[in-house]
């Protein structure tokens, strides 16, 4: 039920950006009452909207609950409605945003030297590597250390019942069941397959419509580059085919050294089996 919810909205975002143009700018003023933002472009792809001017843009929930007042963020522009909208909203600036280039730099040298056949096993260390969360802050997964976590890969649009979904729904349950067992410091990760849709704010308003506390949840996104060097590390396959993605799932248990303390193949693993292991190491 809660996929369902989320998911008619996320398909009507997809319909309406599809003619937008990409623009930047700094946010000036957060205008919560009419759901928008007031931005000081600083480069566009659309000529009617100049450089240097101030526009008001109709922003999504996800991306209002964020804000970004004061910060240097890229969009897509559409004009639908009477009014201009951004859907797609990415920071580009903001605290930890240069230690992020250079993190990734570093995973795609690394990336690019592995063999096409290895990928990240049990026992194994995951690598550093650093994205945006549901609220629009850079994160490194090194700053997790210290705290064992659960990963998995998914992408909003996904339309699979048993596949992101069910990943998803086990996700938020495993939540609820660390909750109610007081395993206060585990921690949960999904990483994006579809980072040009899915933004923070997009991210944002698919945790809410799972359930997901954000206190101990990170949805993650960045560039393609980045999550490309993610799916070789941790060995997930993944193919474009009419208009959707279609992928291999894996979910895995992180101990608190960031080594791989347990892993499982698919999207439909037991809740049980990952309580028993997540219980050890904490």
């Amino acid at each position: 039920m809660r996929f369902l919810l989320s998911l008619t909205a996320f398909h009507f975002l997809a319909l309406i950006a599809v003619h937008a143009a990409s623009i930047e700018g700094r946010v000036l003023k957060v205008l919560s009452d009419t759901r928008s933002f007031e931005l000081e472009l600083t480069q566009s792809a659309d000529a009617k909207l100049k450089l240097g001017s101030t526009h008001i843009f109709r922003v999504g929930l996800g991306d209002l609950m964020i804000g970004y007042q004061g910060r240097k963020i890229k969009a897509n522009a559409a004009y639908y409605g009477k009014q201009w909208h951004l859907e797609q909203i990415f920071p580009i600036d903001g605290l930890g945003a240069k230690a992020a280039r250079d993190v990734n730099h570093q995973l795609h040298q690394a990336t690019a030297a592995m063999s096409r056949r290895k990928y990240v096993k049990l026992g194994e260390y995951i690598p550093n590597f650093a994205m945006i969360d549901q609220h629009g802050e850079f994160l490194q997964i090194r700053q997790l250390q210290g705290r064992p976590f659960m990963l998995n890969f998914i992408f909003t649009r996904c339309t699979v019942p048993k596949m992101c979904p069910a990943s998803s729904t086990r996700m938020a349950d495993m939540q609820d069941a660390a909750r109610e067992a007081e395993l206060k410091g585990l921690h949960f990760v999904s990483i994006t397959f579809d980072p040009d849709f899915d933004s923070p704010g997009i991210l944002n308003q698919y945790a809410d419509g799972y359930g997901m506390e954000s206190e101990n949840f990170h949805l993650l996104t960045m560039n393609q580059s980045v999550v490309d060097d993610l799916l070789r590390q941790f060995g997930i396959l993944t193919m474009e085919e009419d208009g959707t993605i279609n992928h291999t799932m894996a979910t895995l248990l992180v101990d608190a050294n960031g080594r791989v303390a347990y892993r499982k193949e698919g999207a439909t693993w037991s809740t049980k089996d990952f309580m028993e292991a997540a219980t050890k190491l904490l």
